[in-house]
């Protein structure tokens, strides 16, 4: 009988896997906590768990939570991308900073950790082409366009399916992000807003964590139409991890509880506003966790099946990994950290996808868009 995990540990271990979205940059500064060489705690990602999952790198987000941050988006975008390259210089013999393909490259052939850089949320550029070139400069190589909440020149999917799409304003910041060879990444946007990126931008986009519509309903997810023609334009869809986003059972229970959920977070945001401070992720991570493990586990199935149909749909150039780790309150059953991904490719090698055809799902797509952004930008 065929062992499918230990051939795709072997797979992992000879391919470029790589995580299109963690918000782990949150830890290293509201937590203090290190890289390496330190208890998981409510994490999912960390130097010990990418090794024991083959994962050789992530894109790292910078994420300014809008509530939180209001007036400071691009203060808190600063330190959220001064904090992966303060963790890369403290542990530089696991973590390397890399903005191109072939810097990911050679980071695996030294068996260092990739850390890529992301902005979450365009709110993060106040505005502002100088700020989205600086956020380039200090390495960050995508932006997701929006977050939950829409800004004045794109539309969220936060806002619902009558949300605004790009203003003129929205247009100039994906040319200029073509022109610098950052990727542009439409998970979070309005379904119109998704429509005038393809049309604008010159070269392909990503969905950097977001699952399929077709599945599960939530609007942060990808139609059918929408990943076929993101896919036609030469893009990628990277498949989010999150319960809410796999299963609308386990999303419509999670809102149903949201009410005891919110009485419970009160006295740690209270704590937190007399002190003057934002609530840091893990603080509310920590009452929000213990009632989603209350609810009825999505088996892990589910999130194989999101990845198992894109994979028919769009074909397996133009499929990813997307996690979202250390950004969700729980993923699907058996998918606890990043040591669980070589479950993942050991049930589609069941069913019956060859292994040269994940390897670009595990890593190769990504660094194909990575590199098509390089030569628009250089000319």
């Amino acid at each position: 009988m065929r062992d499918f995990l230990a051939e795709a540990r072997a797979l992992h271990a000879e391919s470029v896997v790589l995580d299109g979205h963690a918000d782990t940059p949150q830890r290293f500064v509201d937590d203090d906590w290190e890289w390496t060489g330190q208890p998981l705690g409510l994490g999912q990602l960390s130097e010990e768990t990418a090794r024991a999952g083959g994962l050789d790198g992530e894109f790292l987000i910078a994420w300014p939570e809008p509530g939180s941050w209001s007036g400071r988006f691009a203060e808190r975008t600063r330190t959220l991308i001064a904090s992966v390259h303060t963790q890369a210089a403290k542990h530089p013999e696991a973590l390397a900073v890399c903005c191109s393909p072939a810097e990911i490259r050679a980071a695996k052939a030294a068996g260092r950790f990739s850390a890529m850089i992301g902005v979450e949320g365009g709110h993060a550029i106040e505005n502002s082409l100088e700020l989205l070139r600086e956020f380039f400069a200090s390495g960050a190589r995508y932006m997701t366009l929006t977050w939950a909440n829409s800004t004045e020149w794109c539309g969220s999917s936060g806002e619902g399916k009558g949300a605004k799409g790009l203003s003129e304003f929205g247009r100039d910041v994906i040319r200029e992000m073509n022109r610098l060879g950052m990727l542009v990444d439409v998970s979070h946007v309005s379904d119109a807003a998704f429509w005038d990126v393809l049309e604008t931008s010159s070269v392909p986009v990503i969905a950097s964590h977001s699952s399929s519509r077709a599945l599960c309903k939530a609007v942060r997810n990808l139609t059918d139409e929408m990943a076929v023609a993101l896919a036609k334009k030469g893009g990628l869809v990277m498949v989010n991890f999150y319960a809410a986003f796999l299963s609308d059972a386990w999303r419509a229970a999670y809102v149903a509880q949201r009410p005891e959920v919110e009485q419970a977070l009160k006295p740690v945001r209270e704590q937190y506003r007399e002190r003057g401070e934002p609530v840091p992720f893990t603080a509310e991570l920590a009452v929000i966790r213990p009632y989603a493990r209350q609810l009825p586990p999505v088996p892990f199935s589910v999130l194989v099946d999101h990845f198992d149909y894109l994979l028919r749909l769009v074909g397996p150039d133009h499929v990813g990994i997307g996690s979202d780790f250390d950004g969700i309150a729980l993923s699907v059953e058996g998918m606890e950290s990043a040591a669980d991904l070589p479950k993942v490719t050991a049930a589609l090698l069941e069913r019956g996808w060859q292994a040269g055809e994940l390897k670009g799902l595990l890593g190769e797509n990504l660094l194909r868009v990575m590199e098509a952004a390089q030569p628009f930008a250089a000319q």
